[in-house]
């Protein structure tokens, strides 16, 4: 039986997720790097660019984001030009840090702006950048950016619809889902 006592959902929202060929890249970058946690702690999300973020979605934001969801294949791919490598702290857990890429805001601006128009001020992000190494030790993190000086573009092949947690358990659907 479905609950009877709750329509809503903790957190919803839209994330871009990068190409695989580039996801496969940043994944041998951990391997060689990072000192990740152990899955159990919650920490297996996939690298994303947030668009929109909704704290207790009801049932029909599933709805509306889907619809929203749909209507992003014109943006695939997103192409955004890396600016440069730099130390991200990771907000909810103290001393972790990652390395994330930085590029300019305005080249998501129409695609903002198209999401804004449907999702409106309060459940659209704009961000500047995307972590793409997780939680590198100090002494490797300077490494990581050396790595990364040649890197020049983000690729962002589809967009996720995810209920509490951006990962593939958690994915409601996908942008390229819904043109297979």
């Amino acid at each position: 039986m479905l609950e009877l006592s709750s329509n809503t959902i903790k957190a919803l929202g839209i994330f871009g997720r990068l190409s695989k060929g580039q996801e496969d890249y940043f994944d041998s970058l951990e391997t060689e790097y990072s000192k990740k946690p152990n899955k159990s702690l919650g920490y297996d999300i996939f690298r994303h660019l947030t668009l929109t973020f909704i704290h207790d979605a009801s049932v029909s934001d599933i709805r509306e984001e889907l619809e929203l969801l749909k209507d992003l294949k014109k943006f695939l791919p997103v192409r955004l030009k890396a600016k440069r490598a730099f130390v991200k702290d990771e907000v909810t857990m103290p001393g972790a840090e990652h390395i994330a890429i930085e590029f300019e805001l305005d080249q998501t601006g129409e695609l903002v702006e198209f999401v804004k128009g449907r999702a409106g001020d309060k459940n659209t992000v704009a961000t500047w950048y995307t972590k793409v190494v997780w939680f590198v030790p100090t002494k490797n993190q300077q490494k990581v950016i050396d790595e990364l000086l040649d890197f020049k573009e983000l690729v962002f092949s589809n967009f996720y619809l995810v209920a509490n947690k951006q990962n593939d358990e958690n994915t409601i659907y996908t942008t390229n889902s819904f043109f297979r």
